[in-house]
């Protein structure tokens, strides 16, 4: 997929210890075992791989530019990466940006390279921020089960539109997003702005949550492709039997087998595809 929109790929390793919600319900392996299965996988030099490991001098240096005002904290209070999260916009000096997450999956005709269709959507409409492909494989009616989340269908453009944004993945324009800085950050209380200033700890949403403050009130948009050639589902299981599928779910996927209740659904529905 990657290869198809001749990208720079680059993995990303979050060295810092596991906290928040994150952190304990999810099983964590060995640094070392994480960076040994890269450095397999990337036998033949195909990604570069970067080791962050967050110091306060560097949060305090990002977060500034990010919120206009100081702030300590790396990561939001379920452990998502703040810092990691703004650090690609202005370390780099692309003009778009793909962010994907390690627990999603995509499926993509071999004609067809969504990354380049949406370039193209945001070279061609100055109010796109992001674009996305479908959620989920696509329902006969058209229609996304998007849950409580809104959006509109844009028939002449091919798009649907969304005020809300997903840190999980998104093909982005870099000088927009830089335009919506600086960013207001959201707390999970009133107590914790005041713990922030006394001892750079407090507990801040999660990044995606702050981004999608910042949509809503811009005349900007996220941009899904209805295409039905690439589309992309999340992974929320995390079982041990969920592992030992996984190899023959992406076969199924890549092929563009699925079953017919995943249709619409952006997570993936682990129990249909046993």
């Amino acid at each position: 997929m990657c290869h198809k929109a001749n990208t720079q790929i680059k993995v990303v390793a979050d060295a810092s210890s596991p906290s928040g919600v994150l952190g304990n319900i999810l099983e964590q392996s060995k640094f070392e075992k994480l960076l040994n299965t890269l450095n397999e996988i990337n036998s033949q030099n195909a990604f570069e791989i970067q080791i962050e490991r967050y110091l306060k001098k560097d949060a305090l240096t990002f977060n500034r530019k990010q919120f206009g005002k100081k702030f300590y904290e790396t990561h939001c209070h379920r452990g998502y990466p703040i810092v990691g999260s703004i650090q690609q916009f202005l370390n780099a000096d692309s003009e778009y940006i793909l962010h994907i997450d390690c627990d999603m999956l995509f499926y993509e005709e071999p004609s067809t390279s969504w990354i380049q269709d949406g370039i193209k959507v945001m070279e061609e409409h100055k109010d796109i921020l992001c674009v996305l492909p479908r959620g989920g494989p696509p329902r006969k009616d058209g229609l996304l089960n998007q849950g409580n989340t809104t959006y509109m269908v844009d028939e002449k453009r091919g798009l649907y539109l969304f005020k809300n944004f997903t840190s999980r993945h998104y093909l982005i324009h870099r000088e927009r997003f830089l335009s919506l800085l600086p960013l207001k950050p959201l707390w999970l209380s009133w107590r914790e702005p005041i713990k922030s200033k006394l001892w750079g700890s407090g507990k801040m949403l999660c990044w995606e949550a702050i981004v999608e403050r910042a949509i809503e009130k811009s005349s900007l948009w996220r941009a899904d492709l209805m295409n039905e050639s690439a589309w992309s589902v999340h992974c929320t299981e995390r079982s041990a039997e969920f592992f030992q599928q996984l190899p023959r779910i992406i076969c199924n996927l890549e092929s563009g087998d699925y079953p017919e209740k995943q249709a619409g659904h952006y997570d993936l529905l682990y129990h249909l595809w046993k």
